[in-house]
């Protein structure tokens, strides 16, 4: 059984004796990388860990070599290496095509007919271009009376619709719609709406108003003791020979 010191003094000789080649280590760490390379390149996954593997064993054993011919104990033994990383190489994934825009699709509105005929206007608007209007009320007894729409035009409308609305009151019963418009034919008509009652007149299709002045008469009787036109409407609207919209309307003050 040799001594320590007996066992160091071997340790160091041996030492002494062994010169590694380091030429010939690198070449072959070289050529164990190379080959590694070539055979990443011929298939999809490889293992890239014999050229560091035999690396880290030189370098290592070297390590404790020196170590133990030092004379060192276990508390200053050198760490060993840590083991060889291996490698992946997956291949490429090829980038996967941007989806295609598309515009986004839009629904066509449904044209709507042009109609001469509006709802009752929100304030009183008795002109507009050519056309002017005003309403009144004619007594005609205790009982009757008449709301009056007259219109007066500076230029020719080729169509029209006056509507006047009369508001539901105490004993309020329609007669009939009349008019004074020489020279063409109008279409009227009388209907009970929402607790009112509504006179329609149209100028038939094809006919033409020429310039002038033109009234439109809603006959009606109420209750004994008068009645309050205060809530009573009416609305022209009208097209004028130059294809221009008019539309005019108020009260009956």
């Amino acid at each position: 059984m040799l001594t320590d010191d007996e066992l160091r003094a071997v340790l160091r000789a041996e030492a002494a004796a062994h010169r590694p080649d380091r030429a010939a280590i690198l070449e072959r760490a070289t050529r164990t990388t190379m080959r590694n390379e070539a055979a990443r390149r011929r298939g999809p996954r490889v293992r890239i860990a014999g050229a560091a593997a035999a690396v880290a064993a030189v370098i290592g054993g070297g390590g404790v070599a020196q170590w133990a011919l030092a004379g060192g104990t276990g508390s200053d033994r050198p760490t060993p290496p840590p083991p060889p990383v291996t490698v992946s190489a997956s291949p490429a994934v090829a980038p996967s095509a941007s989806p295609s825009r598309s515009s986004p699709s839009r629904r066509p509105g449904k044209p709507t007919a042009p109609s001469v005929a509006s709802a009752e206007p929100a304030a009183d608007t008795t002109a507009m271009g050519p056309l002017r209007s005003g309403g009144s009320v004619e007594v005609g007894g205790k009982t009757r009376a008449n709301s009056v729409v007259t219109i007066r035009t500076g230029e020719a409308l080729t169509a029209l619709e006056v509507t006047i609305r009369l508001a539901g009151t105490a004993g309020l019963v329609p007669r009939s719609g009349s008019q004074q418009v020489p020279g063409a034919s109008v279409d009227s008509s009388v209907t009970e709406e929402a607790g009112a009652l509504v006179y329609h007149f149209t100028l038939s299709s094809g006919d033409t108003l020429d310039p002038g002045t033109y009234t439109f008469y809603a006959r009606y009787t109420y209750a004994p003791g008068g009645r309050d036109p205060g809530a009573d409407r009416y609305a022209v609207t009208a097209t004028s020979g130059s294809g221009a919209a008019l539309t005019v309307g108020g009260g009956f003050g």
